[in-house]
């Protein structure tokens, strides 16, 4: 618990609405290359819905995956970063599910199957929301079997940009610079599947967004 609530509560506010505007300010900015995989984009183009797997310093590539925003929800933490992400998501017309392994983890499964029950993609974070960097939890694997909805693993780069301290190393674009969207093909998830058989969906999606992430990282070394 805070030891100042009202003050907290007001530090919340101003970092939420800084990064609402922020991310409002760049989003207008930049243009992208799409490099999506054939199965993929019945998913993109809003014919079935899917889980969203996106590595948490990458957050910023979910401005322009989905449209519109209100087709997509997101499972943010509870934890009081989280709270400003979430309050600057809402702003932006995302929906929200709330949870995390340390914070009220089965209430955030419960808010995401429902939302895919009503036709809503999820996206989920998948190394948040404390790392390690770029390793895939096993909880975006369950949830996607129990949503009964492929996985569909998602990485962004920019061409140029600025990387903010942290575990995660949150890539913030500069103004007006190119990016690329690499989308891999879905990942299905069997319901009934055995533990070691998550497993091994785990590190498949892990691999894949490592491959995604090294295409899309010296893509602008390719093109120029």
């Amino acid at each position: 618990m805070a030891r100042y609530p009202a003050l907290d509560g007001l530090r919340i506010k101003v970092l939420a609405g800084i990064c609402h505007h922020g991310m409002r300010f760049f989003d207008s900015s930049y243009k992208i290359t799409w490099v999506v995989a054939p199965g993929a984009r019945p998913y993109l183009e809003n014919k079935a819905p899917a889980v969203f797997a996106l590595y948490h310093g990458r957050m910023v590539g979910m401005l322009r995956l989905v449209w519109p925003r209100d087709k997509t929800t997101i499972l943010v933490s509870r934890s009081r970063d989280g709270e400003i992400v979430a309050r600057a998501l809402e702003q932006l017309g995302y929906s929200l599910g709330r949870g995390s392994p340390a914070h009220r983890p089965v209430e955030g499964a419960v808010q995401m199957v429902k939302a895919a029950r009503a036709g809503q993609h999820l996206a989920v974070m998948v190394d948040g929301p404390r790392g390690p960097i770029y390793n895939v939890k096993p909880g975006v694997v369950r949830l996607a079997q129990l949503a009964g909805l492929p996985i569909v693993p998602f990485v962004c780069f920019a061409r140029s940009q600025w990387w903010f301290w942290g575990w995660d190393r949150f890539m913030g674009p500069l103004w007006s610079t190119p990016m690329v969207y690499v989308v891999g093909e879905p990942i299905p998830v069997p319901a009934g599947l055995p533990d070691d058989g998550l497993e091994a969906v785990r590190a498949k999606l892990e691999q894949t967004m490592c491959a995604l992430r090294q295409a899309a990282d010296s893509y602008f070394d390719y093109v120029g």
